[in-house]
């Protein structure tokens, strides 16, 4: 049994969910689920296509409320809240600040273009 027509509807399900969910009338949701399940088939289908799990979006969304949350003191009970060990807490937070100064800074030595 081909998955690909189920596929598509629970595409245009969920879509449809979404935006009814952020104060769309649920028959115009619906409508714009259909047309974007639509243009999708109409644009890939043919192609076998992977959705990634986004296993590294969650930890980047982890790391980045560990950071929000951190207060210089709180190594310890961030620790027991993301089930993380200190030292893992320490590195997040070091990963993260290294990130966010390379942003704002921009590379020293990156060619003018």
């Amino acid at each position: 049994m081909d998955a690909a027509p189920q596929l598509i509807a629970d595409l245009a399900d969920k879509v449809a969910a979404a935006v009814a969910k952020r104060g769309v009338d649920p028959e115009a949701a619906a409508q714009i689920g259909i047309e974007i399940a639509d243009q999708m088939r109409a644009d890939w289908g043919g192609q076998a296509i992977y959705f990634a799990k986004g296993v590294a979006i969650d930890i980047s969304r982890r790391d980045q409320e560990i950071w929000e949350k951190f207060n210089g003191t709180n190594h310890a009970e961030l620790a027991k809240e993301y089930d993380l060990s200190v030292i893992h807490i320490y590195r997040r937070i070091k990963s993260v600040g290294a990130a966010l100064r390379a942003k704002r800074q921009g590379d020293l030595f990156q060619e003018a273009q």
